[in-house]
């Protein structure tokens, strides 16, 4: 089975919308898929950064991988690889941390992945919470 055949891309029932799960189990380390796309300089819905002011789009699966702020998978930018975090089953929903790779993302939102950790309002890692994010943390105090 070639790696995307492994991988299919879903709506889910919960809060993700879209997303990725993966049909075989994987381990920890494991490359899940490399992927290719066409890179400019457009920051659009489904894009992701791969560098300063360039986002890669046309993808067959990243653009539609779930965010968790305790993610089960990484984007390695330079490699274009998918890297397992920790050893998934099979089924599960694959998940990135968007401020991982994004500086700035396509648009804020608010979060209910149930982690730990969880941030509550995603933005990207160089910008701070809009003014509905502002918003929706406050009303959380």
């Amino acid at each position: 089975m070639d790696e995307i055949d492994q991988l299919q891309v879903w709506h889910t029932s919960g809060p993700h919308g879209r997303g990725v799960r993966t049909l075989v189990a994987r381990r920890a380390g494991e490359v899940i898929h490399h992927f290719t796309g066409v890179v400019g300089p457009d920051l659009k819905q489904h894009t992701l950064q791969v560098a300063p002011g360039r986002h890669i789009a046309e993808t067959k699966v990243i653009g539609f991988l779930s965010h968790s702020c305790d993610p089960d998978c990484r984007l390695d930018m330079g490699r274009s690889e998918l890297v397992a975090l920790r050893d998934i089953a099979a089924g599960d929903l694959l998940t990135i941390d968007y401020a991982a790779t994004e500086d700035v993302l396509f648009r804020q939102f608010a979060c209910h992945c149930g982690a730990a950790a969880c941030r509550h309002w995603i933005t990207g890692r160089a910008e701070e919470p809009d003014e509905d994010g502002r918003t929706y943390l406050a009303s959380l105090e």
